[in-house]
């Protein structure tokens, strides 16, 4: 009775192996079929994938009956079956690509995984595939549209992340222990990163696609620059200051969550004393900019000039900033207390909102401060918006500085207030 429950148990845990492993193959498989009936070519399809995957699985099963190197040499002779294939195939119209071939022996490797019961990690990976392999077209078309400044800029971005960042050291230096080479390079990746990721939104997502959606994108870069080249265009073309007026308030809108997110990767329980008065804050600005949009049939150029996605004296000189920041709040606090940190806020924001926040959020780590650094963080934010509303009154035109002046007065003042509030 037992041996038969034993048998019972083998035979539903291969049959469950089977289908998981056909599943897989019917996944991949399935967008085989489609792009070789869309090419018309191609070899492998709906039924040979299926195919592979149980046969990944039932040699990987065979193994404990006889030896691991039945799984090997499988394995290898399928990659020497498919390679032999793909140079000795002359028919054109059904000859295969390397693409293909890897996704076989890929299916192959998914089947043995299903046969160690990593079904959530190899349906997982199958679904993976299977989205790169149906984003060849839109891959290529984004290749296509990319220039050699942006390629050597991901290489740039890549060196650093990948090949400098991990080998500078993880130890503290300087008074207090404030230097940190491997913080200070992680600051600059994780930067950099959200810069690169805001370039590439703008220029595929929000170029050419609206006023406000480009300013919306190009705020996740640097709403300094949106309100920059905005004005400008505002003072060409007067007669769409409301329209510029509303991108460059959407794009202030758009810094807030941009810094709540900076704020929690460095200091998860600042994002609580954060939440309201970033969330307050951008309310003002939303409010303002659906106040100013109007429907209306002229189409201005959208386009924002945010130069190099990664320029690596940028990236070096925004370290600097930051080391520069992390000192000044130091002494600050211990020459002038709490007062220190907002006159180094109120300087800082006059730059960049970026290094105060990062700092603050790492000054705020033992818990005591958190209400202290939220509150200096809203005064950088006070003083960037300070800049951006001079940068507009001077580049923009005379409706736009007195609509960018309302709006962002209404922030500047909620902002003061709540400070006034939480510290009194």
């Amino acid at each position: 009775m037992q041996i038969a429950q034993e048998i019972n148990e083998l035979v539903e845990s291969y049959i469950l192996g089977v289908l998981i492993s056909m599943g897989i193959g019917l996944i991949i498989g399935l967008e085989r079929e489609y792009d070789k009936i869309k090419e018309d070519q191609g070899f492998a399809g709906l039924r040979t994938f299926p195919i592979v995957a149980i046969l990944g699985f039932s040699l990987a099963n065979l193994t404990e009956l006889f030896t691991p190197w039945l799984l090997i040499i499988s394995l290898g002779s399928f990659i020497l079956f498919l390679a032999f294939n793909h140079f000795k195939q002359e028919d054109e119209q059904h000859s295969q690509g390397l693409t293909t071939n890897l996704a076989l022996i890929a299916t192959f490797v998914l089947g043995v995984m299903v046969s160690v019961q990593y079904y959530r990690d190899a349906v997982a990976t199958a679904v993976i595939i299977v989205t790169l392999l149906s984003l060849k077209t839109r891959f290529r078309s984004f290749i296509s549209n990319i220039t050699s400044q942006e390629l050597f800029a991901f290489i740039k971005f890549s060196i650093i992340a990948l090949l400098i960042l991990p080998f500078l050291p993880n130890k503290d230096y300087g008074p207090d222990s404030l230097l940190n080479p491997f913080e200070i390079g992680s600051i600059i990746v994780i930067v950099s990163f959200l810069n690169f990721i805001g370039y590439f939104l703008v220029k595929f997502v929000g170029s050419k696609k609206g006023i406000i959606l480009t300013a919306i994108l190009g705020g996740l870069i640097s709403s300094t620059a949106v309100a920059w080249n905005y004005a400008s265009r505002s003072k060409e073309s007067p007669e769409l200051s409301k329209k510029y007026s509303a991108g460059i308030i959407a794009a202030s809108a758009i810094m807030f969550p941009r810094l709540a997110l900076l704020a929690y990767i460095f200091n998860v329980e600042i994002l609580k004393y954060l939440a309201l008065p970033f969330t307050l804050l951008t309310l003002v600005c939303i409010t303002a900019t659906l106040i100013l949009i109007r429907k209306d049939d002229n189409k201005p150029d959208t386009n924002i000039k945010l130069g190099n996605p990664l320029n690596v004296l940028n990236a070096i000189g925004f370290g600097v900033m930051y080391v520069v920041i992390l000192f000044a709040v130091f002494y600050s606090n211990q020459f002038f207390g709490e007062r220190g940190l907002y006159y180094s806020a109120l300087i800082a924001g006059l730059a960049d909102t970026d290094a105060i926040t990062i700092s603050m959020s790492k000054f705020s780590l033992d818990g005591d401060k958190l209400t202290l650094a939220s509150s200096v963080i809203i005064a950088a934010t006070i003083s960037n918006m300070l800049v951006k509303l001079g940068i507009t009154a001077f580049k923009g035109s005379k409706i736009t500085g007195k609509l960018v002046g309302y709006a962002f007065g209404s922030v500047i003042l909620v902002g003061i207030i709540y400070i006034l509030i939480i510290r009194s």
